[in-house]
């Protein structure tokens, strides 16, 4: 709590009926992703995804954070995990740009998942470099 009273850090929203069409429909593939919120209180928006056989995204879950630090990644993807695991036991493959703080908290997950970077965003990344 700080001097002016109660402080709102983070919120992590998984809805049972996601979780579910994940499981149930879903590659064991999670795209993640983040974006900022331009609001009054600002933060950033942070989202898991999967993909059905129809190639359609299915939302698994998401988090307002403060921040987009490597504590923030790791809390959500620890709480996303633990919802998972409880559904289906599971090697996940995660994608993403290489955004800050996500990159080493994947590592710290551990070997029961793998980690591998957006081939759009490396793409636009490589033209902005040699332009």
């Amino acid at each position: 709590m700080s001097d002016i009273g109660p402080v709102f850090e983070r919120i992590y929203v998984c809805l049972e009926a996601c979780k579910a069409a994940f499981a149930n429909t879903c590659r064991p593939l999670i795209g993640l992703d983040a974006c900022f919120l331009k609001g009054e209180y600002g933060g950033q928006l942070i989202a898991a995804v999967g993909k059905d056989g129809n190639n359609q995204m299915i939302p698994i879950a998401y988090a307002v954070v403060e921040a987009e630090t490597k504590d923030s990644w790791q809390w959500f993807l620890d709480l996303l995990l633990e919802d998972l695991n409880n559904v289906q036991q599971k090697q996940y493959a995660f994608i993403s740009d290489q955004q800050k703080g996500l990159v080493p908290a994947i590592a710290n997950i551990g070997a029961h998942v793998e980690h591998r970077l957006c081939v759009k965003h490396l793409y636009g990344n490589w033209k902005k470099k040699v332009s």
